[in-house]
C-alpha cells in the first residue's frame, strides 16, 4: 500500500484497476466487476470559516488504477484547485501524539568540592439536458472538471453512467438521497492523454460554513473497517456532533518497559470497539501559529520543490509559491489568525457506521486536548541507573593524557580547581569530559519517549 498522491475533498472515485498497490486521495473508490481497487483508509482536512468550507482528502488503497473519476455532492457552485500532500505532512507533524514512559529518578552526579551544578538548558452544447443542468466546466491541472445540478435522479445517475462515471447500482439509493436533499455534483476526471501518474492533489471549496462530511460517499470502495484521520481547522476546538467521540485518558496509561511502549493503541481500539465502530478519537486540540504550518511548507517550496508538490502553472504563470500561498490562503480562509485552532480526530469506521455524513460542531468545552501525555504507571523492569563516577582524579588510572584529566592542582575542563573523574578515552580530555558530564546529567532524570 502506498501513500501520498493526490488529494482531493472528499469525493467518489470511479475507476478501473489491476493487482497494484498504490495511493492517492478520494471518497470512496468505485471500481468495475473485473476490477480490484480497495480504499484502505483516509486522510482528511476540513477548514471551516463565516463564509466559505474547504475540504481536502487523501486516501490509501490496493490496486492500480488505470482510468477514474471523482463525484463529491455540492451545494452551490465551488471553487477547485490544485493542492500537496504536504500539507497532511505538515498537520501530521504539529498534531501528533507522544507518550512517555514514567521518570527514573536516578541519583545525580556528585558535586566535588565546590563544584556548581551546569545549568540546563531549555526550549447544451456543454452537455446539459432537459433534466441535467451543467452549472460549470474547467480544467484544473490534468482534470476535466463539470458541476452538475438536477432534481430527477436517475437522470443524474443516467448523465453519470453516459459520461464514464462507472457509478455501481449500490450507490444509486445515495446519490437519489443526496438529490432529493437539494445537493448538487462534482465530477473529476483525467484531461484524455493523461496518465494516472499525472495525478495533482485537488481541493475543494464552498460557499457558508458547512462543517459536514459526506461519508454515505465514502462507503464506496471500502472494506470491513475504514480508518480516516481527520483535522478540523477553525476559532476554537471541533468535535463530532452526531457521532459519539472519546478521549484517552493520562491515568489509563500503562508503559511496558521491555517493548519501550505504551498501551495507547490498545487503549483506541477499546474505545472504538466500545462504539461500535462508529467513535472518533480527540487526539489533539490546541491554538496553532499559522508561521507553523506555513514555514516548513515555504522551506519545502524554496529548497525541494519536486518534493513539495507545488509546481505551479507556467502556462499561466503561476509560480509554486504562488500555488502554496494559494493552499493556506484557503486553509485559513477567513479566521483571524490569533484564534486558528486545529483540531485532530481519528476513527475506524465499519461499513455500517458510513450510513451518515459527519455533522462536526464547535467543542462546549473549549480546553487544549493534551497530545504530550506521560504513562503514570508501569509495567517490568526499567533500566537500570548509570554508575556514577568517582570524585577521585587519580581514580581514572590514567593522569597523564590520552584521555584523562589533569592532575589535582591543575584546572579541569571547565576552569575550575578538581573535578569528577569520567575515565579515560580516545580524543581530547576537553571533548570527553563535557560529554560525559552532560550524559550523566541527562540520565540523572532518564525518561523514554514513544509516538
Amino acid at each position: 500500500m502506498r501513500h501520498g498522491s493526490p488529494l482531493i475533498a472528499l469525493s467518489l472515485l470511479i475507476c478501473a484497476a489491476t493487482h497494484v498497490e498504490s495511493a492517492w486521495a478520494c471518497g470512496a473508490c468505485i471500481v468495475a466487476q473485473s476490477e480490484s481497487t480497495l480504499v484502505t483508509g483516509h486522510r482528511m482536512v476540513l477548514s471551516v470559516s463565516q463564509n466559505a468550507t474547504t475540504l481536502w482528502d487523501q486516501f490509501s488503497y490496493t490496486g492500480d488504477p488505470v482510468s477514474f473519476a471523482w463525484v463529491l455532492p455540492i451545494k452551490g457552485v465551488v471553487e477547485v484547485g490544485l493542492s500537496s500532500d504536504a500539507l497532511f505532512q505538515t498537520l501530521e507533524a504539529l498534531t501528533q501524539v507522544t507518550v512517555s514512559s514514567p521518570i527514573i529518578n536516578c541519583p545525580p552526579p556528585p558535586r566535588c568540592g565546590d563544584d556548581a551544578p551546569l545549568a540546563g538548558g531549555g526550549t447544451g452544447a456543454d452537455g446539459s439536458t432537459d433534466s441535467v443542468q451543467i452549472l460549470a466546466q474547467e480544467t484544473v491541472g490534468p482534470y476535466e472538471t463539470v458541476q452538475l445540478s438536477s432534481n430527477d435522479p436517475a437522470a443524474l445517475y443516467s448523465w453519470l453512467q453516459q459520461n464514464n462515471y462507472f457509478i455501481p447500482q449500490d450507490l444509486a439509493p445515495v446519490i437519489t438521497s443526496y438529490v432529493n436533499e437539494g445537493f448538487g455534483f462534482l465530477a473529476l476526471k483525467l484531461v484524455p492523454g493523461e496518465a494516472v501518474d499525472a495525478m495533482r492533489p485537488v481541493r475543494v471549496t464552498s460557499p457558508g460554513a458547512t462543517a459536514t462530511l459526506p461519508l454515505r460517499m465514502v462507503a464506496g470502495g471500502t472494506g470491513a473497517v475504514t480508518p480516516i484521520s481527520l483535522w478540523v481547522l477553525g476559532e476554537g476546538r471541533y468535535e463530532p456532533a452526531n457521532f459519539p467521540s472519546f478521549q484517552i485518558e493520562p491515568s489509563s496509561l500503562v508503559w511496558d518497559w521491555a517493548a519501550s511502549r505504551s498501551n495507547y493503541g490498545e487503549l483506541r481500539q477499546v474505545g472504538y470497539s466500545a462504539t461500535n465502530g462508529r467513535g472518533w478519537l480527540l487526539e489533539a486540540g490546541e491554538p496553532v501559529s499559522s508561521y507553523a504550518i506555513e514555514y516548513p511548507l515555504t522551506d519545502l517550496v524554496n529548497y525541494s520543490p519536486q518534493e513539495s508538490g507545488y509546481f505551479g502553472a507556467p502556462e499561466k504563470d503561476i509560480t509554486a509559491y504562488r500555488e502554496m500561498l494559494d493552499d493556506l490562503d484557503k486553509l485559513y480562509g477567513q479566521l483571524p489568525p490569533g484564534s486558528l485552532w486545529v483540531s485532530r480526530m481519528t476513527g475506524e469506521l465499519t461499513r455500517a457506521a458510513l450510513d451518515d455524513d459527519l455533522d462536526l460542531t464547535a467543542s462546549s468545552d473549549q480546553s487544549p486536548i493534551p497530545r504530550f501525555l506521560k504513562a503514570q504507571n508501569a509495567i517490568g523492569l526499567p533500566p537500570a541507573c548509570p554508575s556514577t563516577p568517582s570524585c577521585d582524579p587519580w581514580q581514572s588510572g590514567d593522569v597523564s593524557g590520552g584521555g584523562g584529566i589533569d592532575p589535582p592542582g591543575g584546572d579541569d575542563i571547565w576552569g575550575r580547581p578538581g573535578s569528577c573523574s569520567m575515565g579515560s578515552g580516545a580524543g581530547s580530555p576537553a571533548s570527553f569530559g563535557s560529554l560525559a558530564a552532560a550524559a550523566a546529567l541527562a540520565l540523572s532524570r532518564r525518561r523514554r519517549r514513544h509516538d
